[in-house]
């Protein structure tokens, strides 16, 4: 499908792009300024990610000389790729008016241009408003006095405007971005069939907005509790620290760090089982913008083990056979399924316990709790985050992220 635009100009729609085994990269831009006390300014470079959509074909006879041929045609063109992973369905509509829900998808379902799909048919259509006002009450004066008898009421409905009339039934609609191919198509194939590995690059002003939801604060950041998942049986984290090693090659060799102490790395990997849940991931990635916003997160370790029972007011004991690190200055505790963040305010050693003391009060029994460990503030430690699409609205991602001084 070609069609043509006022702002592109001739752009080919590629209506079939298959989700599994396909990936979308967001590729933010941070620049870190770390100090020797392992203090940091970070500073956003680009204030939308730039975006780009891999994904993998595999054709059979007449299929595979299409697919050749179109990418032959059109390499160096503007293509039109739609967002699969982002799909809802819409109400049945007949007007140049679709009413939904405009907060789900704002930051890839906006003005711009989306693909409406139904049963047998795919329609490239084009946003150019978000929601309307309409009269649901019309006003009534009296013909004698003119006197108003019942008053206006126009309200507010949310939705897209369209730039033509739409009829749809049944149908689902698709944000679209408007991409370039980066790079090569690369092509495998084995006679009967082919495939195809194709790399779009969205162009710049047709990224995804930042549209950021701002979670619960904690000393000023944000404070998340999501579980870290495993990678496989186990969590692989490092401890990395700033090293340059002088060395002649014919002689002694030694090494200087520009970092006071060591820093905490681990991979922050999510398993998004629906639709719902990526889209709230997406907003929890642009809250990040990269490396820049720091946020709370419990390590979860066992680094804590409580000996004190009965109630835990503002104190509570720990055994010192387990390394107690008095750096750290917060904690995070789990009751039912509430997690809570508290600041140690005191560490008093006595024999074989050390007594912390922290504010505000736990006022729980000790058999209630189930989890207490340090809670540190962290950021990401990249500015590219890939999702890889599972099928089943499955979605996978790692990203790596780092522990600030706290």
């Amino acid at each position: 499908m070609k069609i043509q635009t006022a702002q592109y100009g001739e752009v080919h729609v590629l209506t079939q792009c298959p989700l599994l085994e396909s990936t979308e990269r967001l590729l933010f831009l941070t620049e870190v300024h770390e100090a020797y006390d392992s203090a940091e300014e970070r500073f956003v470079l680009r204030e939308s990610p730039r975006q780009v959509l891999a994904f993998s074909y595999v054709g059979m006879q007449k299929a595979m000389g299409d697919m050749f041929h179109m990418l032959y045609a059109n390499l160096r063109k503007t293509w039109a790729i739609p967002l699969k992973q982002l799909k809802q369905n819409i109400s049945d509509t007949d007007s140049t008016f679709i009413q939904m829900d405009t907060s789900i998808n704002a930051s890839d379902l906006r003005i711009g241009f989306a693909l409406v799909q139904t049963a047998t048919t795919d329609t490239f259509v084009e946003i150019t408003e978000i929601g309307r006002y309409v009269v649901t009450q019309q006003e009534i004066r009296d013909p004698e006095t003119d006197e108003v008898v019942q008053e206006e009421i126009i309200e507010y409905q949310d939705g897209f405007r369209l730039a033509k009339k739409l009829t749809a039934v049944n149908a689902s609609i698709t944000p679209v971005r408007i991409c370039m191919i980066d790079g090569d198509a690369n092509f495998n194939t084995g006679g009967f069939w082919a495939g195809q590995q194709v790399t779009f690059l969205v162009l710049a002003e047709d990224g995804p907005a930042v549209v950021e939801s701002v979670p619960e604060q904690y000393k000023n950041h944000d404070i998340y509790f999501e579980r870290l998942l495993l990678d496989s049986d186990s969590l692989q984290m490092s401890l990395t620290q700033h090293q340059v090693i002088a060395d002649g090659e014919i002689g002694r060799f030694t090494q200087f760090t520009d970092w006071k102490k060591p820093r905490y790395l681990k991979p922050f990997k999510s398993l998004l089982k629906s639709r719902a849940e990526f889209i709230e991931y997406r907003k929890f990635l642009f809250r990040r913008m990269g490396q820049y916003r720091a946020f709370w997160l419990p390590l979860y370790e066992k680094h804590l083990n409580v000996v004190s029972t009965g109630m835990l007011a503002n104190w509570f004991e720990v055994d010192n056979n387990y390394v107690i690190e008095a750096d750290r200055k917060h904690i995070a505790v789990k009751i039912g399924d509430v997690w809570t963040a508290h600041e140690i305010t005191n560490q008093v050693i006595n024999g074989k316990t050390t007594r912390i003391t922290v504010s505000p009060s736990i006022n729980v029994q000790r058999k209630a709790i189930q989890n207490i460990c340090y809670l540190g503030l962290h950021r990401f430690a990249a500015d590219q985050i890939e999702f890889g699409f599972l099928g089943n609205s499955m979605v996978q991602t790692t990203v790596p992220i780092l522990e600030l001084s706290s």
